[in-house]
């Protein structure tokens, strides 16, 4: 039973990848202020931000959506792991772009389930 469920894992983590990859940079930049972790931080954060705003718009609903395997939960872990080691590491202004980051993707899950009753 364990060994069905580990291919299916490894697909979830999978399309997690680039999640996965800015948590570790941010890990890094937190635990050792690496120059370049702040440059990727710096750059990769307000886009975020402006493609989660662009996604919420509307405007993107042209755009045919992957369907994701990956689990809510495994979000929201590494999007509170995020802002506290931005926290952590005094980048408070990436910290709050996670911070919106965050509370964009929650909004834009709740608009995408389908309404209770429809």
């Amino acid at each position: 039973m364990v060994e069905a469920k580990i291919p299916h894992v490894m697909s979830w983590i999978k399309n997690a990848l680039i999640d996965l990859a800015i948590t570790a940079v941010i890990a890094v930049y937190a635990f050792n202020g690496a120059t370049w972790g702040w440059w990727v931080i710096a750059i990769y954060t307000p886009l975020m931000v402006l493609l989660k705003v662009f996604a919420l718009s509307g405007a993107a609903s042209a755009v045919q959506r992957k369907a994701d395997e990956v689990p809510l939960w495994f979000y929201h872990l590494l999007f509170a792991a995020n802002v506290i080691l931005l926290f952590v590491a005094d980048f408070n202004y990436a910290a709050f772009g996670w911070v919106a980051i965050w509370l964009l993707s929650v909004l834009a899950e709740s608009r995408s389930r389908p309404k209770k009753g429809s």
